[in-house]
């Protein structure tokens, strides 16, 4: 006995990986960005913190939303 797999479905399903795959690829630059970001924080110069303090506060955010997302 054999099962009839739809076209549609398969396509459908094909299509989550590739946007699985993407989300995780840049789950994984962000936190890595993020990571750099916070590196610079603390070895940088006084002067950069305020930047530094927005850059990590912009990628956090950028995490939950991703994150959320899937």
């Amino acid at each position: 006995m054999a099962d009839v797999i739809s076209f549609i479905d398969v396509v459908r399903e094909r299509r989550r990986a590739r946007e699985r795959a993407a989300t995780e690829a840049c789950l994984h630059i962000l936190e890595a960005n993020l990571h750099l970001a916070l590196h610079l924080l603390a070895a940088g110069p006084e002067h950069e913190r305020p930047v530094r303090a927005r850059q990590i506060r912009q990628l956090g955010e950028l995490l939950e939303y991703v994150t959320g997302a899937m």
